[in-house]
């Protein structure tokens, strides 16, 4: 996949709740396929920490950083040519709406809809998304792995929900072809075979775009 091929996808979103993986499993991908990385830069959102500690307070101003900084960054890679090489990214432009639904106000939400509505036209689509998901408690575990300060005492509640959000939100995608991947008992970065069959699947997926309806399980 390292050189261009029409019968091979270019564009590939790896999504899911907090802690599943995706960014892993991007920069994997990338390597092995000699492709393009468009990773989300939470790092950069000044209102994150302070978000984790006090949700009600932080909301708005968080997922409104998020939402233009997504959009800064997608409409930087919408103007590369995106058939030179592959692209793998770890989130979905809807992921800034399926958030913000979570944590603001009914007034917040439709405030943060305008905006939302605005940029939402103009955000590439991808040709092939892969959803990753797992119990809570797994995630709850790579969440205490990885060591961030401000996750330290994420709320399992919001956690949960998320996982629900995004569960619903997938059993009604049609824009791309997608693929379901349970992660609990799948390590990619040990298992070179693992990610080699998902490759196998994500090229299946999009030579079956034309009914993208069609969900597959890894």
């Amino acid at each position: 996949m390292s050189t261009p091929n029409p019968n091979s996808p270019r564009y590939i979103v790896i999504e899911g709740p907090i802690g599943v993986g995706k960014t892993t499993l991007v920069n994997l991908m990338a390597k092995r396929y000699q492709g393009n990385t468009v990773l989300e830069i939470f790092e950069e959102n000044p209102f994150l920490e302070r978000f984790y500690q006090d949700r009600d307070a932080y909301a708005f101003q968080t997922e409104m950083f998020f939402l233009l900084s997504r959009y800064k960054q997608q409409e930087q890679f919408a103007q590369r040519d995106l058939f030179s090489a592959l692209s793998v990214s770890d989130y979905l432009f809807v992921k800034s709406r399926l958030f913000a639904s979570l944590t603001l106000s009914d007034h917040e939400l439709a405030l943060y809809d305008r905006m939302y509505t605005i940029l939402t036209n103009q955000i590439p689509t991808p040709d092939v998304v892969v959803h990753l998901h797992a119990p809570l408690d797994v995630l709850q575990g790579r969440i205490k792995k990885r060591g961030r300060s401000y996750e330290e005492n994420m709320d399992l509640d919001y956690l949960d929900r998320l996982r629900g959000l995004y569960h619903n939100f997938f059993a009604h995608y049609d824009e791309s072809a997608l693929i379901e991947v349970d992660t609990s008992d799948v390590n990619f970065s040990e298992d070179p075979a693992a990610l080699e069959a998902l490759m196998a699947k994500i090229q299946r997926a999009y030579q079956l775009r034309k009914a993208p309806a069609q969900v597959i399980e890894f």
